[in-house]
């Protein structure tokens, strides 16, 4: 098997209980369309609430580590572990993992 194959097959963040992937790919907030499309530039109060929204539906707990021009780095958590760290942009809606 091809490194790159192994990369793609082990590079989703996975919670214990759970076998779907704590930030699907692409996923975007609730504020913006699924094609990344918001109304305006969210401001970080805006987008640090919707990714507590985002993420409380699933249980897990968001800790703000950055914040970089349109961009919010953010670590999710399950109780005291890490289970995913995410890349928000605040312009488009979207939640990427970065794990």
């Amino acid at each position: 098997m091809s490194a790159a194959v192994m990369f793609l097959l082990v590079n989703e963040s996975y919670t214990e209980d759970e076998k779907k992937p704590v930030t699907p790919y692409g996923d975007s907030c609730d504020l913006c369309s699924k094609y990344g499309i918001c109304k305006s530039v969210m401001s970080h109060d805006q987008a640090h609430r919707a990714l507590m929204k985002y993420y409380h539906s699933k249980g897990l707990i968001v800790e703000v580590d950055r914040k970089n021009g349109r961009f919010i780095r953010a670590k999710v958590r399950e109780k005291d572990k890490i289970v995913d760290i995410i890349i928000f942009d605040r312009r488009s809606g979207r939640v990427r993992s970065i794990y």
